[in-house]
């Protein structure tokens, strides 16, 4: 009996998802000079830009940490969202013509795709602390648990937004050019280079709504000792994280026949 029959759904799952990871870190990378080097071009510019902002104010940004590491904090998991937004969108236009294979559907394209993001984003953290550290530019390291958690919740919170995402992206193409809308605010209203600490008390009902926010200070409050996120809150993003995750699973279960047959 032919070897291929005998395959469980999982071992099928796993090489199609392979498969779709190989070609999406082709199609991001390969036909880039800098190749790979990207990864960490890209967070290292950002934190370049705002450290030298901060510099030329002569100021350290957070007591305790180095402004580079602080940086570093806010601007990986950003990038990691702010890539799902976008690439989710576009996830059904870009893989149609596999869907005709039976094995695959947009669930694994979306999937692949917040899969590969979220290895370049902890690759890159990990990588820039390393190289930083080396530099002599460190800070005392906290919560590896909590980091764990927290990134996980991230994961499924992604996974969960860009299921809907790549919903709405196919049945209404014109929502990529509000795409940018959206996210640039979020920039500037997740803490990327602030604490929450830092801005005055009555904001914080405001800006708390922002699970971005949570991810945030959770994040720099795992990586940094030094770190009081007394205003992040865990319970309230674990809520959102599975909610997004629930919302998006919902909406594509759906729609998804309909995705698969649309052209």
């Amino acid at each position: 009996m032919d070897s291929t029959l005998q395959r469980s759904a999982w071992q099928i799952q796993r090489d199609v998802i392979h498969a779709l990871l190989v070609r999406e870190m082709k199609t991001r990378f390969g036909k880039w000079r800098l190749g790979y080097a990207w990864m960490l071009l890209e967070p290292t510019m950002h934190i370049l830009v705002l450290a030298a902002v901060f510099s030329f104010m002569g100021r350290e940004f957070y007591p305790g940490i180095p402004t580079m590491l602080f940086m570093l904090g806010g601007i990986a998991p950003f990038l990691f969202f702010s890539h799902c937004f976008g690439k989710s969108l576009a996830a059904v236009e870009s893989n149609r013509g596999l869907f005709n294979y039976r094995q695959l559907r947009p669930f694994d394209a979306v999937l692949a795709r917040v899969l590969m993001e979220f290895a370049i984003y902890l690759f890159s953290m990990v990588a820039l602390l390393v190289i930083l550290a080396w530099f002599g530019v460190s800070a005392t390291f906290n919560d590896f648990l909590l980091l764990v958690v927290v990134n996980l919740l991230y994961l499924g919170f992604c996974l969960g937004l860009g299921l809907a995402l790549c919903v709405a992206g196919e049945r209404f193409p014109e929502a990529a050019k509000f795409a940018p809308m959206i996210q640039r605010p979020l920039y500037f209203m997740s803490g990327v280079f602030f604490s929450l600490e830092q801005i005055p008390e009555e904001y914080h009902p405001y800006l708390a709504w922002n699970p971005l926010l949570h991810v945030v200070e959770l994040t720099r409050e795992g990586l940094f000792a030094s770190y009081h996120g007394h205003f992040a809150n865990l319970p309230y993003f674990a809520f959102c994280a599975l909610g997004m995750l629930g919302f998006g699973l919902m909406v594509y279960r759906s729609q998804w026949r309909d995705l698969v047959r649309s052209r």
